[in-house]
């Protein structure tokens, strides 16, 4: 389940990412992601992205309460 947990975790911070970006595309939403330190060099979740995941988890759950 760990895996999944991550996939899911990295799949919130990119969507952030993607909105966040001044052009939606994904290659931007890497690029908005590793500038914000929500991910690496190697496009991994930093602790900033893990806890950006985590929010933004917590905020779904609760709208499906």
């Amino acid at each position: 389940m760990q895996t999944y947990d991550e996939f899911l975790a990295f799949e919130y911070v990119l969507a952030h990412c993607h909105d966040k970006a001044s052009i939606t595309s994904y290659k931007n939403a890497l690029e908005y992601g590793r500038a914000m330190e929500f991910l690496n060099g190697e496009n991994k979740l930093t602790q900033s992205g893990k806890l950006l995941a985590s929010m933004i988890g917590l905020r779904l759950e609760s709208a499906y309460a």
